[in-house]
């Protein structure tokens, strides 16, 4: 989470003022907390946080979907 924040050149208000505009209300500390493994985000935090700063929700608990692998010809494990 921090990476992210700091990529997007973001302070620890600006976040918490982007979460907020997206309905849930976190302090700076708060957020630091989160940030630094202190404090546990609830789902409806992550899914505002995810959009605040321009992640698709989904990615936040799956990871970006990728394309699938086609499978290769049978054989022996060497």
């Amino acid at each position: 989470m921090k990476v992210v924040r700091k990529t997007l050149g973001l302070t620890l208000k600006e976040s918490a003022d982007r979460i907020a505009e997206r309905g849930v209300s976190i302090s700076e500390g708060g957020l630091s907390n989160i940030e630094n493994g202190n404090k546990q985000a609830s789902d409806r935090f992550l899914t505002a946080w995810a959009e605040a700063h321009g992640i698709n929700p989904l990615d936040v608990w799956h990871g970006p979907l990728r394309e699938p692998v086609a499978p290769g010809k049978p054989g022996r494990a060497a």
